[in-house]
């Protein structure tokens, strides 16, 4: 035994097994990590993590799914896959590593179901903003509240770890479900456009919404739930009935005009917003 006793080897042998399980659990968890990315925020419903490689396969699924780019996309036409990854690699990827783009997993199930980012940052009259964006991409999870939770984690991540003092974003008039849930959060309707999508030989209505820093705390702070929560369906009516307003007036010009002019659609291969799959 070369004077190696039993209880020397017995605790040799634990060692290394201990070890190896270390070693093991590390490779998982760098598994789990490449799958999932790291976490930045979760609420009850979903989580944000940051993007990952693995993540581009479904990326490029759900910007090829034609009812998705209809809410999503100014030229209402579905990303090719070569435009999706390119979107996807060049700027997903880096947006996400500098702390401005996530995914969105559902907590139950760890499965990743959209994308959301803050881009476009720039200072204005009223303190620095970012353009807000959000996809859930799997249409099976829609209408759970889990696009709601995300904007409104988006939102809290813009005003306390990234020091912005407003969000603002556009949203297709159509698309009824993003509407309400940004109002949900505190968003305001702060006007309207209308775009032509020559290729359609159609028009789209743009809703123009913003929530500053000041408005998103006052509304989430000092007041009971009850409360508050009715306070949001008294301003979510409010809004939709002076969108409503604004968007018969704006049909109201076009509708006099002998023809809407044509401007070129310069969106091809580019994600804009409005955002599908918003509830």
């Amino acid at each position: 035994m070369s004077g190696v006793t039993m209880p020397a080897m017995i605790k040799r042998w634990l060692r290394r097994r201990l070890q190896l399980d270390a070693s093991a659990r590390e490779l998982r968890l760098g598994d789990t990590n490449r799958q999932r990315g790291a976490l930045v925020k979760k609420g009850r419903l979903v989580a944000l993590r940051a993007h990952v490689p693995a993540n581009r396969d479904a990326f490029q699924r759900w910007y090829a799914d034609r009812e998705i780019a209809s809410l999503l996309r100014h030229d209402l036409e579905p990303l090719t896959m070569p435009q999706s990854r390119g979107y996807f690699d060049t700027f997903i990827l880096p947006l996400s590593a500098r702390g401005t783009c996530f995914a969105i997993h559902e907590r139950k199930t760890k499965r990743l179901i959209g994308t959301t980012a803050l881009t476009d940052r720039a200072p204005g009259k009223d303190g620095v903003s970012a353009l807000f964006r959000i996809v859930i991409g799997e249409k099976d999870v829609w209408g759970n509240g889990y696009g709601t939770e995300a904007t409104r984690l988006v939102v809290e991540t813009a005003f306390d770890a990234l020091a912005l003092d407003e969000v603002r974003l556009e949203v297709f008039q159509h698309n009824n479900r993003a509407l309400r849930a940004y109002m949900r959060v505190g968003f305001e309707v702060t006007g309207e456009h209308v775009e032509w999508v020559s290729r359609k030989k159609t028009e789209l209505r743009v809703i123009e919404m913003r929530l500053s820093r000041h408005r998103y705390h006052a509304l989430n702070s000092g007041q009971p739930d009850g409360v508050r929560k009715s306070l949001a369906n008294g301003r979510e009516k409010r809004q939709v009935r002076r969108a409503e307003r604004e968007a018969a007036l704006v049909r109201r010009r076009t509708d006099r005009a002998d023809r809407m002019p044509t401007k070129p659609d310069d969106s091809l291969g580019t994600l804009q917003t409005p955002e599908p799959g918003v509830d």
